[in-house]
């Protein structure tokens, strides 16, 4: 594996998005259920602070859901928590995409705020005897529970790596950090190849189903073809080869086309097998489980 100048080529990423949870711990309530049940530490008792039916709010939960999947979609797995690899390839597009995602957010939280008094009324009312004005932050307290932080920071680099210690112990950390990049660039390279596996596995399964094909049976291969390129950003060759070929047989033909013909679809799902193959040879044998990333998450703050 070719690590040289692999530090130019990709960058450390974190995204954070932070949103109100909008829920509340009730204690007395807890100990009620506890009493009726005569039983001790059964459970815990959050009751909803805003009525069911909140759009605003809805909104700025939905949108934050969108950036975390943008995140997840335009970059790849590293071995530590939070962060993951962005490739430079994507850097441009990926940057103001987020910049426009998050305005929209801005946006959301700002018309939710406005609406805040008028849904804590209403609350008050579906609550009922549960409501309790110490649950709910005042609105200068409730605008900083909300934002979207990205952050880029260089990837490790060894040769970089100077800090006053003893020699041995400088070249045992230097050793250290290269073995951790090239562990680090395989399970890039493999949550990468695991997205493409995932894709085309179904893609094979819904060709071969004796079910009604839908129109857009190819359309997530389709995607991932042309994104997954830009994020080899260690030039694999046999990884290059995978995508290659992956885009040569398994976009060229429309939905329509596979919905009409019995035999196109029998003859593409052949090849995603093939290709499923070369992928699971390529990750030392087929996942036991999707790789396509983690399930983005807001951070929700009480």
């Amino acid at each position: 594996m070719n690590i040289t100048n692999i530090q130019s080529r990709v960058m450390l990423c974190t995204i954070n998005v932070s949103a109100w949870n909008a829920r509340r711990f009730d204690g007395k309530v807890t100990e009620e259920v506890e009493s009726r049940h005569h039983a001790k530490g059964i459970g815990r008792f959050n009751k909803r602070l805003l009525p069911e039916h909140a759009p605003s709010f809805s909104e700025v939960v939905s949108l934050g859901g969108r950036i975390r999947q943008h995140f997840y979609d335009h970059t790849l797995k590293y071995d530590q928590l939070s962060v993951r690899l962005l490739p430079t390839q994507v850097y441009m597009d990926f940057s103001a995409q987020i910049r426009r995602m998050k305005d929209d957010f801005d946006l959301a939280v700002s018309v939710f705020l406005t609406d805040y008094v008028a849904l804590k009324d209403q609350a008050r009312v579906e609550l009922n005897g549960l409501f309790n004005e110490a649950d709910y932050p005042t609105l200068a307290q409730l605008s900083d529970k909300f934002a979207v932080r990205m952050s880029v920071l260089p990837f490790p680099d060894a040769s970089q790596f100077g800090v006053d210690l003893p020699d041995n112990v400088l070249g045992a950390l230097r050793t250290d950090i290269d073995q951790h990049v090239e562990a680090s660039i395989a399970t890039a390279n493999r949550d990468l190849v695991g997205r493409l596996y995932e894709a085309v596995s179904r893609m094979a399964g819904k060709l071969s189903s004796s079910g009604n094909v839908r129109l857009d049976v190819a359309n997530n291969v389709r995607e991932l073809c042309g994104l997954l390129p830009k994020l080899n950003f260690t030039q694999d060759p046999k990884l290059d080869h995978i995508l290659e070929q992956a885009k040569l047989h398994l976009t060229q033909h429309s939905g329509a086309e596979l919905k009409e013909s019995s035999v196109l679809r029998s003859q593409v799902a052949a090849q995603a097998t093939q290709i499923e193959g070369l992928m699971a040879a390529f990750m030392g044998g087929a996942p036991a489980m999707p790789l396509a990333g983690e399930t983005p998450q807001l951070r929700l703050v009480a």
